[in-house]
């Protein structure tokens, strides 16, 4: 499956991007910023792709003009409340500080809260990325805890996101317009596209 937004192509992961998936995550650039710091193993990486429930976890592989960058994800799905945890990584050093990892970012946000129709995300992230938090903040989330192991808890609903969101929204908007690209889409979207082509949202037109 991919989707297509704000100019990124987030593709859902599979077998054959594990490998460099992999090397991003021990990389120098992201490992000492997670909460699992040990190096990840070929095998460690594929016995947790396979155990994973596709129904409840979205992971993409953000691609720009068929330059894979960066790594996203909503997961641990709980539909009953219909929220999920968002994040991501960026992995090629050459995309740090671009405005694609931001769109990118958008482009996910979009997608669980109008594909999915989530009502709100969860995330933790590093105090030690003063950044992330930054953009974070401006994207809505509130943060309602630190944990035990000093990372910081957060969450934003569909509503205080379009809202605090609103000027990256339109900046991406304007440059990239309203319509969203669904290609190879799984089965579960079929009903989700069809009820948002009846709401005809003038931000959010999905082609399939």
């Amino acid at each position: 499956m991919r989707f297509t937004r704000f100019g990124i192509t987030l593709e859902k992961l599979q077998h054959e991007h594990l490998e460099r998936v992999r090397h991003w995550r021990n990389s120098d650039l992201v490992l000492p910023y997670m909460r699992y710091r040990k190096v990840i193993q070929p095998e460690d990486q594929v016995r947790w792709f396979e155990a994973m429930d596709p129904a409840k976890n979205w992971y993409f592989v953000a691609h720009l003009r068929n330059v894979p960058f960066a790594l996203f994800h909503i997961r641990d799905i709980e539909w009953t409340q219909a929220y999920g945890e968002s994040g991501g990584f960026v992995g090629e050093p050459g995309f740090l500080g671009r405005p694609e990892a931001a769109r990118a970012t958008l482009a996910v946000m979009d997608f669980a809260f109008f594909l999915l129709q989530l009502r709100s995300l969860q995330a933790h992230y590093n105090p030690r990325l003063p950044g992330i938090a930054r953009f974070n903040e401006q994207l809505g989330y509130q943060i309602v805890g630190q944990e035990a192991d000093g990372f910081w808890s957060a969450s934003v609903t569909s509503e205080r996101y379009l809202k605090c969101a609103s000027v990256f929204r339109q900046a991406a908007l304007s440059l990239h317009g309203p319509s969203a690209i669904l290609g190879d889409a799984d089965s579960s979207l079929s009903d989700r596209v069809e009820k948002l082509r009846q709401l005809c949202l003038p931000e959010f037109r999905v082609k399939v």
